[in-house]
């Protein structure tokens, strides 16, 4: 004899709620629909499972023992249409892009509660020059890029915009007799160029002193006062400061962060991250704000 899942759900439901009409508001079914399940049951089994008075619905001493098993047999069910459903709906392979100097950590927790929900979707990330990313997905070699940029392109979506300013160690001074010393990563690199128009309309001297392959080599050395270079508050380390903008250095355009899909129709799996993504990205801002207002 097999039950149907859906008598059992009804049952557990009016044994939680002690009620047949709060019972099928809660599985959506008309009070009479859930009575005539429940009758079904009974006679599928061959006894009763409720004891019913004018006052009271309790459960007789097989549907307490039947509650047990419902429970157990109604989360199996839901488990393997879950895992099954989204291994049907979601298998596939997304592939993201994300930019060196990007605060990360919002997005890769993003990334890691997608894997946990859709096992079966392959994530492949790839790290890069956000402008380099732009051009990929652009091709439609990445489905997914998050990067920043500065004059606004109007490519992508805007999750959101920081200011530019130049990064240098704390405890460390630039000397207004000598050319300040810059870093930058290489080209294409969307600061870098920013910095360069605004340093060419500028009457200080400086020269490019470092111009490193990867963030990590960039931050290295502007940590060790080698050099200054463009940041965002975001992702300045402890021990870097924002160095004024004046008579040594000017003042630097605003940095906005997009999230660029892929033209054409995504897939399932991809439009769901996109979402998953942004959302993630609001959480941290929002985070961020209260951050800043308790401080």
């Amino acid at each position: 004899m097999l039950i149907d899942p859906q008598l059992l759900r009804s049952f557990v439901a009016v044994a939680d709620l002690g009620s047949v009409s709060r019972a099928a508001e809660q599985v959506h079914l008309t009070q009479s629909a859930v009575s005539a399940q429940i009758k079904r049951l009974e006679v599928q089994l061959g006894c009763p499972v409720f004891v019913r008075t004018t006052r009271s619905l309790r459960l007789t001493a097989q549907g307490d023992a039947l509650l047990g098993y419902a429970r157990g047999i109604l989360t199996l069910n839901d488990q393997a249409v879950l895992r099954l459903g989204a291994a049907r709906r979601m298998r596939d392979t997304v592939r993201i892009g994300c930019s060196e100097g990007l605060p990360v950590d919002w997005l890769f927790a993003a990334l890691m509660r997608f894997r946990e929900k859709y096992p079966e979707v392959q994530l492949e990330v790839t790290g890069g020059i956000s402008v380099t990313l732009s051009e990929l997905t652009q091709r439609r070699a990445l489905d997914i890029s998050v990067g920043g940029r500065c004059g606004g392109s109007g490519v992508g979506e805007l999750l959101w915009s920081e200011p530019l300013v130049w990064a240098f160690p704390e405890r460390c001074f630039l000397n207004p007799a000598e050319p300040v010393p810059l870093a930058f990563l290489c080209e294409p690199c969307p600061y870098r160029e920013a910095a360069l128009v605004a340093l060419a309309a500028h009457r200080r001297s400086w020269r490019i002193v470092l111009t490193a392959p990867s963030a990590g080599a960039l931050m290295n050395a502007v940590a060790a006062g080698f050099a200054v270079t463009p940041l965002t508050p975001a992702v300045m380390a402890a021990g870097l400061r924002a160095v004024p903008t004046g008579d040594i250095l000017p003042e630097l355009p605003r940095a906005e962060f997009t999230m660029q899909l892929r033209e054409g129709r995504l897939g399932e799996a991809a439009t769901e991250l996109a979402s998953d993504i942004r959302h993630a990205c609001h959480r941290w801002l929002g985070s961020l704000q209260t951050h800043t207002k308790a401080a």
